[in-house]
C-alpha cells in the first residue's frame, strides 16, 4: 500500500507547484496599480497549495521507502520538498494572521526551495547531469555539471569488428543506453546495477540478472522479451526499448559465457551475429546521393517519350505514385550498357527494372546507382559476374533479384549479404553451390527471433486451445465405425505429438487420431497431404478418396 500511494507523487507533486508559481505571479502583480487587485483570491489558492502540498510530500517519502535511489541525492529532493511544504505552511498561516509582508516573504523563499526540490527531484529521475548535461560551457561550470562529453551509446563507425571487446564495446552501451538510467550509480532500483560486468553478475534483491551460457533461464532476457504490457517487461512501457537486433547481441554475449574482455576475434560469432555487429560497427557503405522521385504527372511524359525512343516499355505502378516500372528484355541483345545509361533521367522514380536476355555488362551496373529505389532487378541471362555485383551494395530498398544464368559464383553472393532488404534471390544455373547458399540464409537469418515468435504462435493457439468451450450430449454423434474401432495412429499425423483418443475421424473407413481439435479440422481440409504419414498404418485395400 505504500508504495501504490507512493507512486501517486509524480502524480500529485505538480499541482502544488503550479499553485505555488500561480500564487507568486499574482502576488508580483498586485504590486503594480494597474493589477491590484490580481491576490484577491490569494487565501482560496493557499487553501488549497498547502493541504496539497503536504499529500504530495506525504506521498514522496512512501515512494522512498521503496528504495533504489541514490541516498545523497534522495535525502536532498526529500529536505528541500518539505522545506517547501513547511514554508507553504507557514505562509498560510502568517495570511490568515494578515501578516502580509511576513507571508509575502515567506511564498517567495518557497519558489526558491521549491526550485531546488525540483532539480533533485529531477536528478533522481534522470541523472545529476539532466539541467547540465547541454547547457553552454560557462553555464555548466557554473552550475556545477561535468564537462561534455560524447555518449556513450556512440561508437565510430569504422572501428575493426575483430578487435571490439564484446562487454565494453557491444554490450555496455547497449545498457548504457536502455537500462542505465534505473540502474546505475544513481538509481538502482532492486539494488541491480547494470552500469559495469561486475554489477551485471553481481544482479540484485531478487538474484542474478544474468545465467552465463543459460539464455533461456537468465531473468534479464526474460524480461526484455515480455509483451510490453507486462508489469515486469524491462525496460518500463513508455521508456525506449531495445530493437531486435540490441536483444540478438544480448542473446547472443549470455549464450557465450558472458564474456568480458575477450575479444571478437576470440569467440565464435554466427553469421546473423556477425552482419549485425558488420551494420552497427563496420565501414559505413558507400551509398549513392538519394533523389526523391518526381512527382508522377512530371515524369510520365519523359517516360513514354523514352520508352519510344529506346522501344520498350515503360508504365507507372499504380495510378497515385511516383514509381515506374521499366521491361527492357523485349530487345534483347539490342538494348545494352549504352541504353541502360539513356534511362538516368528517370532513375530516381524507377522501382523494377527488367533488363532480362539483353547485353548489359558489369560496366553497365555502374548506372544503377541513380536507381537507389529499385526493389525488383532482372538481371538473367546477362553478362553480368561477381565483380558487377559489388556495384548493387548502394541498392538499399532492393528487394527481389535474378541472376539466373548469369557468372556469379559463391563470391558474388557474399558480396549480395550487404544488401539489407533482400528477400528473394535466383541463382539457377549459375557457379553457385549449395554450400554457400545455405550460408546466404543462415546469415541473413535471425534464427533466434524465428524460434520466438514460434514459442508465441504456439502459446497462442494454446490459449485458443484453452478458450473452447465443448459440450457433450452423450448421444452417439459419430460413425460406428469410428466408435469401436482402436486409432490406426499413436501420433498426431498434423503435428507428430501423441494422440488424444477422443479425437478422432474416420478416413478411408479407419479411425485416425489427433491431439487436438486444430490438427483435427486441418487433416479433414485436407487430407491427403498427410496421407504419406499415414500409408504404411492404412489398410492395404484402401483406396484414395479425393
Amino acid at each position: 500500500m505504500a508504495l501504490f500511494f507512493g507512486r501517486l507523487h509524480p502524480l500529485l507533486v505538480h499541482l502544488p507547484i503550479g499553485l505555488i508559481l500561480l500564487l507568486a505571479i499574482l502576488e508580483l502583480l498586485a504590486r503594480s496599480p494597474r493589477f491590484k487587485h490580481a491576490n484577491a483570491n490569494s487565501g482560496l489558492i493557499l487553501a488549497l497549495v498547502v493541504p496539497a502540498s503536504m499529500v504530495a510530500v506525504l506521498c514522496g517519502w512512501l515512494l522512498s521507502l521503496g528504495g533504489g535511489y541514490q541516498d545523497r541525492l534522495l535525502q536532498l529532493h526529500k529536505w528541500t520538498g518539505i522545506g517547501t511544504a513547511a514554508a507553504c505552511a507557514l505562509a498560510g498561516l502568517l495570511y490568515s494572521l494578515d501578516l502580509k509582508k511576513a507571508y509575502r516573504f515567506c511564498l517567495f523563499a518557497s519558489v526558491g526551495v521549491l526550485m531546488v526540490a525540483s532539480h533533485f527531484g529531477g536528478s533522481l529521475t534522470h541523472g545529476s547531469d539532466y539541467l547540465t548535461k547541454y547547457a553552454p560551457g560557462p553555464l555548466r561550470r557554473w552550475l556545477g555539471g561535468a564537462p561534455a562529453t560524447a555518449p556513450t551509446i556512440a561508437v565510430a563507425k569504422t572501428r575493426d569488428v575483430a578487435n571490439l571487446q564484446a562487454f565494453n564495446d557491444v554490450i555496455q552501451p547497449l545498457l548504457q543506453k536502455d537500462c542505465v538510467s534505473c540502474h546505475g550509480p544513481e538509481k538502482s532500483k532492486g539494488k541491480l546495477r547494470l552500469d559495469s560486468l561486475a554489477g551485471v553478475l553481481k544482479g540484485g534483491d531478487s538474484g542474478p540478472a544474468i545465467l552465463a551460457s543459460k539464455t533461456a533461464d537468465s531473468p534479464l532476457l526474460k524480461r526484455v522479451r515480455l509483451p510490453a504490457g507486462n508489469e515486469d517487461h524491462m525496460p518500463p512501457d513508455g521508456k525506449p526499448q531495445p530493437d531486435s537486433d540490441e536483444i540478438s547481441l544480448l542473446e547472443w554475449w549470455i549464450g557465450a559465457g558472458a564474456p568480458g574482455d575477450k575479444k571478437m576475434v576470440e569467440l565464435k560469432v554466427p553469421p546473423p551475429i556477425r552482419r549485425i555487429l558488420d551494420t552497427r560497427f563496420g565501414p559505413t557503405p558507400i551509398v549513392a546521393k538519394v533523389t526523391p522521385p518526381k512527382p508522377l504527372k512530371e515524369i510520365l511524359p519523359e517516360a513514354a517519350n523514352l520508352g519510344d525512343a529506346l522501344k520498350i516499355v515503360i508504365t507507372p505502378l499504380s495510378p497515385n505514385d511516383p514509381w515506374l516500372q521499366c521491361n527492357a528484355s523485349m530487345l534483347g541483345t539490342n538494348f545494352s550498357d549504352a541504353e541502360l545509361q539513356r534511362l538516368l533521367p528517370l532513375g530516381a522514380n524507377l522501382r523494377w527494372l527488367d533488363v532480362a536476355g539483353t547485353r548489359v555488362t558489369d560496366a553497365g551496373l555502374a548506372y544503377l546507382a541513380a536507381m537507389p529505389n529499385l526493389q525488383r532487378l532482372h538481371l538473367e541471362r546477362t553478362g553480368v559476374s561477381d565483380a558487377g555485383l559489388v556495384r548493387l551494395t548502394g541498392l538499399g530498398q532492393l528487394q527481389y533479384l535474378d541472376l539466373y544464368g548469369t557468372r556469379v559464383t559463391d563470391v558474388g553472393l557474399g558480396t549480395l549479404e550487404r544488401l539489407p532488404q533482400l528477400k528473394q534471390l535466383y541463382v539457377w544455373e549459375t557457379a553457385v553451390t549449395p554450400v554457400a547458399a545455405d550460408a546466404f540464409v543462415d546469415a541473413r537469418t535471425d534464427k533466434s527471433q524465428v524460434q520466438r515468435w514460434q514459442d508465441q504462435i504456439e502459446q497462442l493457439q494454446s490459449q485458443i486451445r484453452d478458450s473452447r468451450v465443448a459440450v457433450e450430449l452423450g448421444t452417439a454423434t459419430v460413425p460406428a465405425a469410428q466408435a469401436s474401432a482402436t486409432p490406426i495412429n499413436t501420433q498426431c499425423p498434423v503435428s507428430g505429438k501423441p494422440i488424444d483418443g477422443s479425437k478422432t475421424t474416420v478416413y478411408e473407413g479407419s479411425v485416425v487420431a489427433f491431439c487436438c481439435d486444430d490438427c483435427k479440422a486441418e487433416f479433414e481440409k485436407a487430407p491427403a497431404r498427410f496421407q504419406a504419414k499415414l500409408g504404411k498404418l492404412m489398410p492395404k485395400d484402401s483406396t484414395t478418396t479425393k
